[in-house]
């Protein structure tokens, strides 16, 4: 594998409201000759820097093939081939960036091309084009300032103090023909769910009693809500490769190993494997494994990452052959004795999930940053959830949100998920919320599942992570060498306590890993970030 480093060095010598659902509220309107987005052809290579990313097809879907229609706008995919840190390395080797690149941010490859130059700034763009400087708040344009004082990147599935449609794309859901035929039985605690779950494996022994979904930085989503639903605030953000506990009060990062929620919650899910209440294949199943035993209605419980997507879509396959089936969100469990206002597992943030940033590679930089604000948009976002214009939608409210024409309203399921709506994602702006929310509030009872379930979740993020924004250690640092060992270790242990025989064998494991991690430099990375931490918070005050 190449190196990032190594491949840089190489890289670095080679160079030396409208009626109108056509019209968006806010779009383009620039100074200068520079055309506006659609006027002109336009054409980039994008690269998404993630394993599990590949190539959609562009042009296959019908959001896609409108743009090249309608926008004359073509996308030149490429793809990760399942090891992106390897692809980065060969495309800066051999001095061949893609003109655009998604990647988190913050991260050693994003750092790496900002301070070497291969990067466009993007400050003047945000000038002249007005739909992302009106929609980006002014604190969060001064978060993502390199340390130059320029802006490199536009970030992805942002938020804003100005948006009042929240959403969140995780929670806990019930298959409902189950639950119904189990007679309903109430389901708060972490106690009802195991009643539940035994229930389920006695009168159901072919369905999958709990599905955690994949697991994500050594951990799935199926932990991370039982540890939040140990109550006091805490939330399912910092469980993730090395875990901390944030001390809100202090504003220090303190060892998550010492909460006895930690502990707890771990006895919970290795208990729940132990019994085969929950999926064994929790640490080698892919998504599309998930995804079938959704569609076909084989699990009663789920606690999965993007269930409102996934669910969204095993609903429409499920009730279009039965109506009183699907799956349907709850309120969030938690332990016996917790105070379930206490329970808010979710965060929210104006940083958005990650970054696109454009590279000195491209031609045409104006009119790529010109093609993502107009995305931004009322327009772009319309079609980002609800495909094009003329398709199942001829005219929008007076809210921006599309209006059914015939065809939406007799549309089958299955012809409905062969359009591939929402595969083209290349954006998340505040306004896929606005339009969201106003789309199902049109027609309560046939509101779009996901979105309802997205509203729902969201109202249970309280705490701001803007402020655990680029908190990330140099990898080569030496608390990055140790973060790095500490992962491993406590990846290792995770499994083992989930899998242990019984509650002594994994107190045992508990025990070694406060050890270890402790041993291997634990204080040293809370320290680091602790100092990160802090001086994100002077950054945010006015």
């Amino acid at each position: 594998m190449i190196s990032v480093m190594t491949a840089l060095s190489l890289a670095l010598s080679a160079c030396g409201g409208d009626s109108s659902a056509t019209k968006s509220s806010g779009d383009n309107q620039t100074s200068g000759e520079t055309a506006l987005f659609g006027e002109q052809p336009l054409e980039f290579s994008f690269y998404s820097n993630y394993d599990f990313a590949s190539p959609i097809g562009y042009g296959n879907d019908v959001s896609t093939k409108w743009l090249k229609e309608n926008k004359k706008l073509n996308l030149v995919e490429i793809g990760s081939n399942g090891n992106a840190s390897q692809k980065f390395g060969t495309m800066v080797a051999s001095n061949d960036l893609p003109d655009v690149i998604m990647l988190d941010r913050g991260s050693t490859d994003y750092t790496t091309m900002q301070k070497n130059g291969m990067l466009v700034p993007l400050d003047d763009y945000y000038k002249k084009y007005p739909v992302l400087q009106k929609l980006i708040d002014p604190e969060t344009f001064n978060m993502l300032k390199a340390e130059d004082g320029h802006i490199y990147v536009i970030p992805n599935w942002f938020d804003s103090a100005q948006n009042q449609y929240k959403n969140v794309n995780t929670g806990w859901t019930v298959n409902q023909e189950i639950y119904a035929d189990l007679g309903k039985p109430e389901l708060k605690t972490f106690d009802d769910l195991y009643s539940y779950l035994k229930q389920v494996k006695e009168k159901f022994p072919n369905v999958v009693p709990l599905e955690p979904g994949i697991a994500m930085n050594g951990v799935n989503m199926l932990y991370k809500l039982i540890y939040a639903g140990n109550g006091g605030n805490r939330t399912i953000w910092n469980i993730g490769d090395v875990p901390t506990f944030p001390n809100t009060e202090t504003h220090t990062l303190e060892s998550i190993f010492n909460d006895p929620a930690y502990l707890d919650a771990f006895k919970y899910m290795s208990q729940l494997t132990r019994e085969g209440l929950v999926s064994p294949d929790m640490f080698t199943q892919k998504q599309e494994q998930v995804q079938e035993k959704l569609n076909s209605g084989r699990i009663a419980v789920t606690a999965i990452s993007n269930i409102t997507g996934l669910g969204n879509t095993a609903n429409d396959i499920l009730r279009a052959k039965d109506p009183n089936a699907g799956y349907d969100f709850i309120p969030f469990l938690y332990k016996s004795g917790i105070d379930p206002t206490t329970v808010n597992p979710h965060t929210y943030g104006t940083l958005g999930w990650n970054v696109v940033v454009i590279t000195k590679k491209a031609k045409q930089p104006e009119q790529i940053f010109q093609f993502y604000d107009w995305w931004a948009s009322e327009e772009g976002q319309r079609i980002n959830a609800f495909g094009p214009p003329g398709l199942l939608y001829d005219k929008v409210d007076e809210n921006g949100a599309p209006i059914d024409n015939e065809k939406a309203k007799t549309i089958k399921p299955e012809e409905k998920a062969n359009l591939k709506i929402g595969l083209f994602n290349p954006l998340g702006s505040p306004l896929y919320y606005k339009i969201t929310h106003f789309k199902n509030a049109q027609d309560p009872d046939h509101q779009n599942w996901g979105m309802a379930a997205s509203e729902y979740f969201a109202k249970f993020a309280k705490l701001n992570t803007d402020q655990f924004n680029n908190m990330k250690l140099d990898p080569k640092s030496d608390a990055g060498i140790k973060e790095q060992q500490i992962k491993q270790i406590w990846q290792e242990a995770n499994a083992k306590m989930i899998f242990a025989k019984n509650d002594e064998e994994l107190e045992a494991v508990y025990k070694k890993l406060q050890a270890d991690v402790m041993k291997a430099g634990y204080e040293d990375i809370l320290a680091e970030k602790t100092k990160l931490w802090q001086s994100n918070l002077a950054q945010m005050k006015p």
